[in-house]
């Protein structure tokens, strides 16, 4: 027995109501360390939670656990979840918290699960999760939705359960606009956790049109600044370019193979530094010896000087096309 998370035996916890202070002994003393010390370890796993069940294991009772909720060392934060101690969790105990409420097999989804592998910050007013068709319980403050997931379709991230990167966009392409989808796939990409096959895969277990003809039309673009530079593409009607290609063992933004035309777009966060500027420099000297052309647009000419940079590549291929 919890002695010290036991209010029926009045002796048993110096700080419950109606405790007889004299009577309490070395061992009940003993028993209450060792359940702090338990509880402590438990909850330090699991980013200060701890769930009802879990503590039943440790021999906490209903009458212990009303009075550890009573007095604030037990936070309610979902249905037979609680915080130890605090009553603000960090992102990872709600998202966490929201999967242990849902039960056994509950996997963190949708926008919950990008925010979680930082495919995109924002997420919906309560924590999304996915439990089996099979189940059909509401929680208050948890979006929970409903499907079969295969085995592929899950694993864990630090330390919580949740739908794989590809499952994930599968899942957003139902929830995102278009340009919402593609902002959080071009993330995926610069975080190295998008496989194109993982989410073909995944597809055809929850098809969606607007995701299989973005995979169809993939551009793969490490910043929103090489976004906009493809946009601008579209819209003066550019040749489309090749993007994120190694060219004599260096990742360049964009690529015209035919007229060996190549574009870097320089934003200020990732060229800023000196490093990158020597690294930019040496780079644009190995290309221009190897016979390729190389034009570099800021920010600012991109996004404001969008007609002038037009005429500059397209000035550039008609030029190159010539010695094609």
């Amino acid at each position: 027995m919890d002695a010290l998370l036991e209010p029926a035996v009045r002796s048993a916890d110096p700080s419950a109501p109606g405790a007889n202070l004299d009577r309490v002994t070395p061992l009940q003393v003993m028993h209450a360390e060792a359940s702090h010390a338990a509880i402590a370890a438990l909850a330090g796993r699991q980013y200060g939670l701890v769930t009802r069940a879990q503590l039943g294991r440790l021999g906490v009772r209903r009458g212990a656990l009303a009075h550890r909720l009573d007095t604030g060392m037990l936070v309610a934060l979902y249905r037979h979840v609680y915080a130890v101690g605090h009553a603000a969790p960090r992102p990872e105990a709600r998202w966490l918290g929201a999967v242990l409420a849902c039960g056994d097999g509950a996997v963190l989804s949708h926008r919950s699960a990008a925010a979680l592998w930082a495919m995109q910050a924002a997420e919906g007013r309560y924590p999304d999760v996915t439990v089996g068709r099979e189940v059909r319980r509401r929680l208050e403050g948890i979006d929970v939705h409903h499907a079969t997931l295969a085995p592929s379709d899950r694993t864990t991230w630090l330390g919580i359960p949740v739908t794989t990167p590809a499952r994930t966009l599968v899942d957003l392409a139902h929830v995102l606009t278009a340009e919402e989808l593609a902002r959080a796939l071009r993330e995926a990409q610069f975080l190295r956790i998008f496989n194109v096959a993982e989410t073909r895969a995944a597809l055809t277990r929850r098809p969606s049109r607007a995701l299989r003809e973005l995979l169809d039309d993939l551009a793969v673009t490490q910043s929103a600044l090489e976004d906009r530079f493809l946009v601008l593409c579209v819209r003066h009607r550019l040749p489309r370019p090749r993007t994120q290609q190694v060219v004599l063992g260096r990742r360049v933004d964009f690529l015209w193979p035919r007229e060996r035309l190549i574009v870097e777009t320089d934003g200020w966060r990732a060229h800023g530094t000196a490093a990158a500027f020597q690294r930019d420099r040496t780079t644009t000297n190995a290309l221009l010896l190897a016979g390729y052309v190389v034009l570099r647009f800021t920010h600012a000419d991109v996004m404001r000087r969008a007609k002038r940079v037009a005429e500059d590549i397209r000035a550039a291929l008609v030029a190159q096309d010539s010695f094609a």
